[in-house]
């Protein structure tokens, strides 16, 4: 049978090619989601987790669980400091320890003041994550390094003096002289990364952040050589508990991503779930894509293969010799595709590098699962594709095999049995995935997803045949190529749904993810307006007024959308300074428009807890205002003139005439300004404004370079999408190309009976263009309907899901794939038409 099976790939190679790709193509998909996952996840580890990526295992606290304890229990139970660094040094196994940390300090250099954040080296160079680009690290207390992005910015070089000032915790200012010793690399962290970073030593923090025992955000350890980690976790427990420390959490890297990642997400991991899903979606593409490729070829070799039983083979070797042949295309096939996922993912990655500099943390991780899972995934996928069909080729006689078989047709039993299920599929799958989606559980909606596309899979020669002709009739007008192509799609139902579906499963997919992940992200982007209200905020905290022509400067200037001028009016019963504004103004600089505060309300940050605030204006009245409250942690209560003059008793003409009165600024930003012109727009504004660098501040660096990570995410994804495409394709023209091979006779008893070479090849391009149509536009509103709840049970965590649809990608979709089966079906008109009529009708 090997001898056989080696023969037969020998002699039909051609047929061959055609499965090869879609394997290839398939398990390459699927390779190259498994890399998205670690890519992500170590990408991620570069931004997000840069404090402690090349650390064995970190350690955090937990304050959540601690907000639930009782207030005596409060800080020490969460709380790292000297001490905790102290016993985890001690333990044995502890190699080295660094306790992350950072405090806010001011910068004058050059006669102006900025903002930057303070934090400390690791002496250890396996915890130390500070890169160096150019001098060296400070050695003392009279020295820092700067990171390179706001040294360019700023003009800082090595050899400058800086003066570093801050207030301590008990009100002292501190102030000192420093040299610049070195540049270090930016940093890709969404929090740090929004201001600059001075890297300075142990005693000069100290200084800075005050007496005391210092606190610490995480702190990174590195194991000796040899040391299981997970059993390390149990003894670093029992030592922290002994310190005092109740509530923490001891993670690896990986672990510790994942963490950071649910805690933006709402405390669901959804990264992983939804990454996790996407490579099982991919896996079932695969799986149905070389299926339908498989059960095309062997239904075509039916006769031949019951030729052969006539000759006295038996069906198991029949059946061992087409199940060697799947294995060797499955085996070979998968492992191409791999290595072609591989240099796709390289190339990605380097061409996103290279042009967005905001995303050059994106890294290609290649695990071991990515090689192992897709070779198995598309081997045995290969082998089920070739068993099917092979074992009901060999359920039937030798002679009854050798007459032309019925397929699965709406009138018989077998088309019955398919119709029923069909039914039972798609209505139990849409069912699950509507409780997915209203629920917000992912894995739900995945397992509805899975049971419904099948179910309309099943019942697609319900509804394709008759579509094409449909369609095929208000387009064919007289012509005699477009009136049998029309026929066609319902003379053979089964060869039309067979070509359909090839393409109706990676349009679906495709627009699937292109719905799902625009909605997604417009999602993600109100959860993040809601969380950073607003983009820029002025406030030095003191007694400070604007003058209407400072503020007419800066509403103009470049990249400034919106601006609100808030005044204090009062205070909360709780001692929360209320400002007022107008309405329309709020609006203009909010980023989520549900936020503007009507008569009566006032907007609160989420660490308000009721409904109402008692408040008590600057004259003296009180009232009893409702609460907006919104998801931002850091935020004054707001109110309109229009409450302040009806509840609290303060209007603007009397506050302008205050001499205490205190002007608070809100701004809105465009979008589109990178990472440099915001910086330079900060540093303008506070020119203009005559205030301190850092006093001009708010959510937009953050917002953005959390959008940055998004975008890589998404890009990458994209990215897969181009490969999702090529499957789709690769599908339609394997399919045509067995229908036509298939179609040798009927096509030869069409030429014999007048038909023209030019209007056979038309015939086959209008059938062509008419199944890639109509499959085209159901996969393009089927996969949008999935796309849409998958979204909404993705974005369950994040809150509520803000529609969105990409009109144009779609319409392009429809437009490559009717292009797509067009040019499909180029190569084997032109083959068919050069067959000479009396030549086909000889053939088998």
């Amino acid at each position: 049978m090997l001898k056989l099976a080696l023969a037969n790939l020998k002699t039909y190679s051609r047929r061959f090619i055609a499965v090869t790709l879609a394997v290839m193509i398939g398990t390459a998909f699927l390779a190259a989601t498994l890399m998205v996952n670690a890519s992500a996840t170590e990408s991620l580890k570069d931004s997000i987790g840069s404090s402690y990526a090349n650390a064995d295992l970190v350690v955090t606290g937990d304050y959540m669980a601690d907000m639930d304890a009782d207030d005596s229990e409060r800080p020490e139970t969460y709380s790292l400091d000297a001490k905790t660094l102290k016993a985890i040094e001690d333990i044995d196994g502890v190699a080295a320890v660094h306790g992350v940390t950072n405090s806010g300090v001011s910068v004058n250099a050059g006669g102006r003041d900025y903002y930057a954040s303070a934090n400390t080296a690791a002496t250890n160079t396996k915890l130390n994550t500070t890169t160096l680009t150019s001098g060296s690290l400070p050695t003392g207390g009279d020295q820092v390094a700067v990171d390179a992005t706001y040294a360019g910015e700023y003009n800082i070089s090595v050899g400058d003096v800086l003066e570093v000032g801050s207030t301590t915790a008990e009100g002292k200012e501190v102030s000192r002289q420093v040299k610049v010793s070195g540049i270090t690399a930016a940093s890709n962290d969404p929090i740090t990364g929004a201001a600059m970073n001075l890297t300075v030593g142990q005693s000069l923090f100290e200084a800075l952040s005050g007496p005391g025992d210092a606190s610490y955000g995480s702190i990174t350890l590195a194991a000796k050589d040899g040391v299981d980690l997970q059993g390390l976790k149990a003894p670093l427990a029992t030592a922290l508990e002994a310190t005092g420390l109740k509530y923490f959490h001891i993670n690896t890297p990986d672990e510790q991503i994942v963490a950071d990642v649910a805690a933006f997400s709402g405390g669901s991991d959804q990264l992983t779930i939804v990454l996790l899903v996407f490579a099982l979606i991919a896996l079932v593409v695969t799986g149905l894509v070389v299926m339908n490729t498989f059960a095309v070829l062997i239904a075509q070799r039916t006769r031949e293969l019951a030729l052969m039983r006539t000759l006295g083979a038996l069906r198991a070797q029949i059946r061992s010799s087409v199940l060697i042949e799947a294995l060797l295309i499955g085996l070979l096939a998968s492992a191409a595709g791999v290595l072609l996922a591989t240099g796709i993912m390289a190339g990605l990655i380097a061409i996103l590098g290279a042009t967005v500099p905001e995303m050059s943390f994106a890294i290609l991780a290649v695990p071991a699962q990515a090689i192992i899972v897709p070779i198995l995934a598309g081997t045995l996928i290969t082998l089920v594709a070739a068993w099917v069909p092979a074992g009901k080729a060999m359920s039937v006689s030798p002679l009854a095999a050798l007459r032309p078989a019925d397929d699965a047709a709406v009138g018989n039993k077998a088309g019955k049995v398919r119709i029923v299920f069909g039914l039972l599929l798609l209505l139990a799958g849409a069912a699950a995935l509507a409780f997915g989606a209203i629920q917000g559980n992912i894995l739900i909606a995945f397992g509805g997803g899975m049971l419904s596309f099948p179910g309309v899979l099943m019942l697609g020669s319900l509804f394709l045949p008759k579509t094409v002709s449909a369609i095929g009739k208000l387009t064919s007008g007289s012509s005699v190529p477009g009136k049998l192509a029309s026929l066609n799609a319902v003379r053979n139902p089964g060869r039309t749904t067979a070509t359909a579906t090839a393409l109706l499963i990676g349009v679906t997919l495709v627009s699937m993810m292109m719905v799902g992940a625009q909605t997604a992200k417009t999602s993600l982007g109100d959860a993040l307006g809601s969380e950073y209200l607003v983009d820029v905020e002025v406030n030095d905290y003191s007694g400070t007024t604007y003058s209407a022509d400072s503020l007419s400067k800066v509403g103009a200037m470049d990249g400034v959308e919106g601006l609100a001028e808030l005044t204090f009016v009062g205070n909360s019963k709780s001692g929360q300074e209320i400002f007022a504004t107008d309405p329309e103004n709020l609006k203009s600089v909010l980023n989520s428009g549900k936020q503007v505060p009507a008569a009566g309300q006032v907007l609160v940050s989420s660490n308000n807890e009721g409904k109402t605030m008692e408040a008590t204006g600057a004259g003296g009245k009180s009232g009893t205002l409702d609460m907006l409250v919104t998801e931002s942690n850091a935020l004054q209560p707001v109110i309109g003139w229009d409450t302040a003059t009806s509840m609290l008793g303060v209007t603007k003409e009397s506050v302008a005439t205050d001499q205490n009165a205190r002007t608070v600024l809100w701004l809105k930003v465009d979008d589109q300004l990178d990472a440099a012109a915001v910086r330079s727009l900060q540093t303008d504004m506070a020119d203009e404004l005559n205030v301190d660098e850092f006093a001009v501040g708010g959510g937009v660096m953050e917002k953005q370079m959390f959008n940055t990570v998004i975008d890589m995410l998404l890009m990458i994804v994209s990215g897969l999408l181009a490969v999702a495409v090529l499957i789709a394709l690769i599908g339609v023209a394997n399919t045509l190309s067995l229908s036509v091979l298939e179609r040798t006779r009927e096509n030869s008893l069409l030429r014999a009976l007048g038909l023209t070479r030019r209007q056979l090849k038309a015939m086959l391009a209008t059938e062509a263009v008419l199944i890639g149509g109509v499959a085209a536009l159901l996969g393009v509103l089927l996969g949008s309907a999935y796309g849409l709840l998958g979204a909404q049970s993705v974005m369950g965590a994040f809150g509520a899901m803000s529609v969105s649809i990409p009109w144009l990608q779609l319409a392009g979709v429809i437009a490559v794939s009717v292009v797509a089966a067009l040019a499909a079906s180029i190569v084997p008109a032109r083959r068919a038409a050069k067959l000479a009529p009396v030549q086909g009708l000889a053939s088998e």
